[in-house]
């Protein structure tokens, strides 16, 4: 999906993750973590630079260093500018002349072609010479415009292949009923992952109506979204990947990135990939996949450096029974540890005004596995199993005002000892 725009894109993650996201690394302690030169670290940053709106980047100082982070606001602005950052991939001279001068042959010919009524052509006219391109060349690019860009297709009559350029499919639409196909990918592009497809797709369709039917669109910023993250989209690259060696069933090797202050043991193993889970809170993909010895592993993506995909496949349907068994019961990304039980946690909701009835609603749509019992008017159980039940902190305390815990012995033990925390912070005890 991203061949065409992409060369080593594995850098540029890296950097924007250490410096522009989590880390705020200086630029200085960035050579040091990364083992980079700091010729390297600067090309780099300044190429980012080039695709990220100044209006994005924010420089803070600690002491003589400085340190680049991004701000946005994804209320006001909507559209994810990070896309912009797989546009790296360089082309020569070359390459774009060979693409235009190879469509300009089938417009002048008007008819499909073979590789050598193109070739003959293209050296009749003068446009090509064998001193600086070969065969072999001219031959991939046509390989590529037809097998990758999607903008020639191929039909074999008798052992010859012939090109032509691919059908208008929006031929039988309207302008209007296109202007409708581009407003739904407006609306799409930031809610399907991968996003990415989306803004080429909706950048595509654009230059479509400018150049075939003569069309300038500007579209409104119609739509808002809640809860949409910018920065998972640097780890759509290898997202593409995973997903692929999902559907084809291939087992993977993972280059993974452990957190500095790891102190468990480190095991680099081949894992079978099962399922993407995505936390909408936080924004952030997780890997669920099983090893050789069917043990669940949980990778987030955002610490995958690369993947490498195997020839070897397996049979998904074997590993149905162990996700149910390890996964039923997770919140996010925890899966259930060897010889352990899910915990039972209950709450009670307390509604007093008319106007909050919304809340249990709402609860049971973020919460579907949970059973909610209804005690007296105003007043409700909520139970649910969940194999950590750490993970549902944060959301607990989105409804602090309605939602006391009755049981759960960790749980009940984790919440006091934040408030506890949060207390001494503010100097309250």
């Amino acid at each position: 999906m991203f061949s065409d725009f992409i060369k080593h894109y594995s850098i540029i993650r890296n950097i924007l993750r250490d410096i522009f996201l989590y880390g705020c690394y200086s630029r200085e302690s960035l050579e040091d973590k990364r083992n980079m030169s700091a010729r390297k670290v600067s090309y780099e940053i300044r190429r980012i630079q080039q695709y990220v709106e100044e209006k994005y980047i924010r420089g803070d100082r600690d002491g003589r260093f400085k340190l680049l982070s991004l701000t946005y606001d994804s209320i006001r602005h909507t559209d994810n500018f990070l896309v912009n950052t797989y546009m790296t991939k360089s082309f020569t001279r070359t390459d774009l002349l060979l693409y235009f001068m190879i469509l300009m042959v089938f417009q002048y010919k008007g008819e499909p072609c073979s590789f050598r009524t193109i070739e003959n052509a293209l050296i009749d006219e003068g446009l090509i010479s064998y001193d600086h391109i070969s065969s072999k060349t001219l031959e991939r690019k046509i390989g590529e415009m037809c097998d990758k860009l999607g903008v020639l297709t191929c039909e074999t009559v008798k052992r010859t292949k012939f090109f032509r350029i691919a059908p208008d499919i929006f031929e039988e639409l309207d302008t209007e009923e296109v202007k409708e196909v581009l407003l739904a990918v407006s609306l799409f592009k930031n809610t399907i992952f991968p996003v990415t497809a989306g803004y080429f797709c909706e950048a595509v369709l654009k230059d479509y109506m400018a150049y075939e039917r003569y069309t300038q669109v500007n579209l409104k910023d119609y739509f808002q979204y809640r809860q949409v993250h910018f920065h998972p989209v640097i780890e759509e690259l290898v997202l593409w990947q995973l997903l692929n060696a999902i559907h084809e069933r291939r087992w993977v090797f993972l280059d993974y990135h452990l957190p500095p202050n790891y102190t468990g043991i480190v095991k680099y193993e081949q894992i079978q990939p099962y399922i993407i889970r995505y936390d909408v809170k936080y924004g952030r993909f997780y890997l669920i996949s099983f090893n050789k010895n069917e043990d669940c592993v949980v990778s987030r993506l955002d610490r995958i450096q690369s993947v490498k995909v195997l020839e070897e496949t397996f049979q998904r349907e074997e590993l149905d029974g162990l996700y149910n068994s390890q996964m039923c019961y997770s919140w996010s990304s925890v899966s259930l540890g060897e010889n352990k039980e899910p915990e039972m946690v209950k709450m009670e909701i307390l509604i007093e005004r008319q106007e909050d009835a919304y809340i249990i609603e709402k609860i049971m749509n973020e919460a579907p596995n949970g059973t909610m019992e209804k005690v007296e008017e105003g007043k409700f159980y909520f139970t649910m199993l969940l194999n950590d039940s750490g993970e549902i902190i944060p959301w607990l305390r989105s409804y602090s005002g309605y939602m006391r815990v009755l049981e759960g012995e960790a749980l009940l033990r984790r919440l006091t000892e934040d408030w506890k925390e949060m207390l001494n912070t503010y100097g309250a005890l």
